[in-house]
């Protein structure tokens, strides 16, 4: 029997969302905490699998302070954030700091104690899966999963290519829009989105590996790849644009394939449209790159600002489409094609004038 934690000092809130997982997962325990020092106390106190915790609560910082608390504690608990003010909310932070997902209050045409139920269903999953990786794999091949095995033996032979390193790499993040829609549509059926997921990260990590790319993370239903971490074939970071604008152009493709055959096996299950798609987004920077991580965990990923940027345009993408920010554009501008899609300036914590371009294809020689 999992334990799931409810952190809101709107009580209303905290019973719906307690009603509805007790409703539609009744073998687990559901708590509730009315603010963060409440869930603090209980967090040190007791074992969560799970913890679902308002964004703002004493202040706007205290969803965030209520994560680092849980993953203190359990470096393996899945805490979901949710928040009526998303302009507040700095997902790319909270990811960094574990964050399995975050969650918008009333989004348009969507219940949220339905989405919470979704979610969490989806989190006990892959709390599960990671669970299990633990227990059957030593530390060392853990980390196996983020390489492709080709490339393996160079780090398994020198873990000095681990430590973390300033390189100039190109970071990708993929997102699946529509995907929180589609988990209410199929709310009975869990497992046919837990299954979907299953196939699409392991086509998405197939297609990163073929491509020279380490797989950074999964987060909820979006994915985080680097390329140039280990290879460095050239100073400025060309061929490695390359490699990931070619992943990202064959992850797109591949995914619709992958879609419409979970979209017939989803007609099992639901009459209604169900329509999600690919967005992705690309930027070329310098980054802090290397294994960070305890003797629990570890985590082989990249650091700064440049970071963010990646994860923000991605988050300006639309249905099966793939922007990239002027330096990527920069360094794949004659072999690949593009539209300009103007220019963005109002990224958070993020100063600046941002040129944006959307990957079309790749020229034909």
């Amino acid at each position: 029997m999992s334990s799931i934690l409810i952190v809101d000092d709107e009580t209303s809130n905290a019973e719906a969302y307690k009603r509805a997982l007790e409703l539609n997962m009744p073998s687990h325990n559901v708590k509730t905490a009315s603010d963060e020092n409440e869930a603090k106390q209980l967090i040190q106190n007791e074992n969560f699998d799970v913890v679902i915790t308002d964004l703002a609560m004493i202040d706007d910082k205290s969803g965030m302070r209520v994560l680092n608390h849980a993953k203190e504690k359990d470096p393996l608990v899945m805490v979901i954030i949710v928040t009526a003010y998303a302009d507040k909310m700095d997902r790319y932070a909270a990811f960094e700091n574990g964050a399995f997902d975050c969650i918008a209050k009333s989004t348009p045409g969507l219940k949220t104690p339905d989405e919470i139920v979704a979610k969490t269903k989806t989190a006990l999953f892959f709390r599960s899966m990671l669970q299990e990786q633990i227990d059957s794999q030593k530390k060392l091949a853990v980390l196996k999963r983020y390489f492709d095995p080709r490339v393996f033996s160079k780090v398994e032979n020198n873990n000095e290519v681990l430590n973390l390193k300033s390189r100039t790499v190109t970071i990708v993040f993929w997102d699946i829009r529509g995907f929180s829609k589609a988990c209410e549509i199929l709310k009975a059926h869990p497992q046919a989105i837990a299954e979907f997921l299953k196939d699409y990260f392991q086509l998405a990590s197939t297609i990163i590996f073929k491509h020279n790319g380490v797989l950074d993370k999964f987060i909820g239903d979006g994915i985080m790849a680097i390329f140039g971490a280990l290879n460095g074939r050239d100073a400025a970071g060309m061929e490695d644009a390359a490699f990931a604008a070619e992943a990202a152009l064959e992850l797109k493709i591949e995914f619709q394939t992958l879609l419409a055959e979970w979209i017939k096996h989803w007609k099992l299950y639901s009459a209604q449209v169900i329509e999600i798609g690919l967005g992705c987004g690309l930027h070329t920077g310098e980054c802090l790159v290397g294994n960070v991580g305890t003797e629990i965990r570890d985590q082989f990923t990249a650091l700064g600002p440049d970071v963010n940027l990646a994860s923000r345009i991605e988050a300006r993408t639309n249905n099966e489409q793939i922007l990239v920010s002027s330096s990527t554009h920069s360094r794949l501008s004659a072999n690949f094609n593009f539209e300009s899609k103007g220019v963005i300036n109002d990224i958070k914590n993020i100063p600046g004038d941002y040129p944006i371009f959307e990957l079309i294809n790749k020229k034909q020689p």
